[in-house]
């Protein structure tokens, strides 16, 4: 099949990845990470714990999904005993992995 040229201009100028917007965080620290946020860089509020019910052990990874281009974005992950470490105006549509810590 081919697609008119239009089509595929228009293919061209909006990539898969910029609708698939997401972030992978990594654990590679001895403790396990409990809480996970990723918030837009210009807002003031961290909101909802990306990993819910779930830790990430050594090794572990996990998808945060964005909403589509939201690239500027502030990390918060909280360990095992409530230490907590941030990442600040991280871009995250052109550094989708991060390992922490």
């Amino acid at each position: 099949m081919r697609l008119p040229l239009a089509a595929l201009a228009c293919l061209l100028a909006f990539p898969a990845t910029a609708q698939e917007a997401s972030v992978r965080i990594t654990n590679r620290g001895a403790r396990a990470i409990n809480e996970i946020y990723v918030a837009s860089a210009a807002v003031n509020a961290w909101g909802e714990d990306r990993l819910g019910s779930k830790t990430l052990g050594n090794g572990a990874s996990h998808l945060v999904a964005l909403p589509p281009g939201q690239c500027v974005n502030d990390i918060r992950i909280v360990l095992d005993g409530g230490e907590a470490m941030e990442r600040r105006r991280v871009n995250t549509c052109a550094q989708g992995d991060l390992v922490f810590p």
